[in-house]
């Protein structure tokens, strides 16, 4: 039986800038289709009232991008993982390494294509040239997730207590960690962890975006999220609040309540999402290593 999913998200502005430059989105199409989602979290940056503009510009046109992939067939055919046979939809099962490309493919795409919008609107208002924004967003398929990307907003798996990030950090402090020049800690307080080395827009025509899949378990949540909280709520104390909230909107507003306590002085956007459902598979039996990375076409 294919994972099944429900999602929340929540944004805050937190308590020192005037504004909120983050922008979220996400679809899970009512039952039975609760078997894919689209989740999608960006953080803008720019001139005045450019990175407002910037996320909202790089969520809407993924969101429009993605789309066909959650469109009826009345609307538009579509392939997808591992359908339950009363699913009303053409569909196609694809092998895995097909579907890595099908689906690694349509979200490269979608990123590119918001690149390019986002570069257009600078182009378009002299007053925001230069503007960016992150993005990292979840294509839920069946029972796997394909992961995208670009910046420091981060896409998390929480399971079995454990909280793994599975996007890795486009950012000067990132680069100092694997480098082994500072501690994994030392990210949080560094005078220059707001250096990202990639993003979209900021004048660049293009845009490298990192990929990776998961196999989804019941029980699992993925946690999307802007800086704002993860430089601000540590792995363990998220855990704690994953661990002892099950409602989902209850932890959100925790984790954004948190970040906030601790100075909030950035804008703060979470979304959760819960997979559940029946499995053959024993989530003991469940790999929790490294998630493996997505080559698209």
């Amino acid at each position: 039986m294919p994972i099944r999913v429900t999602a929340v998200m929540k944004t805050d502005p937190g308590r020192v800038r005037e504004r909120n430059e983050d922008s979220a989105y996400i679809l899970v199409p009512p039952a039975p289709h609760d078997d894919t989602a689209l989740l999608v979290v960006a953080d803008g940056m720019g001139g005045y009232r450019a990175g407002d503009e910037a996320s909202r510009i790089a969520v809407e046109t993924i969101a429009a991008e993605m789309e066909p992939l959650f469109a009826s067939t009345t609307e538009q055919p579509t392939k997808r993982l591992s359908v339950e046979p009363e699913d009303d939809r053409d569909t196609v099962v694809l092998p895995e390494t097909e579907a890595s490309h099908y689906y690694g493919g349509f979200i490269t795409r979608a990123v590119h294509r918001a690149n390019d919008h986002i570069l257009a609107y600078g182009q378009e208002h002299r007053e925001a040239r230069g503007l960016g924004s992150t993005v990292t967003m979840v294509v839920v398929a069946g029972n796997r997730a394909y992961f995208a990307n670009v910046g420091d907003s981060r896409t998390c798996l929480y399971r079995a207590g454990h909280l793994r990030a599975i996007t890795r950090d486009h950012s000067l402090v990132a680069k100092l960690v694997e480098a082994g020049q500072i501690e994994p800690d030392d990210v949080y307080d560094h005078p220059k962890r707001n250096l990202i080395y990639r993003s979209l827009g900021t004048d660049h025509d293009d845009v490298e975006v990192d990929l990776f899949e998961e196999e989804l378990y019941p029980g699992d949540i993925l946690l999307l999220c802007s800086d704002g909280l993860w430089e601000k709520v540590r792995a363990p104390l998220i855990e704690g609040v994953l661990a002892a909230e099950d409602d989902l909107d209850v932890a959100a507003s925790r984790l954004i309540q948190m970040a906030n306590d601790a100075g909030g002085e950035d804008n703060i956007t979470v979304i959760l999402a819960r997979c559940f459902g029946s499995r053959d598979d024993d989530i003991s039996q469940a790999d929790t290593g490294e998630s493996a990375t997505v080559q698209s076409q």
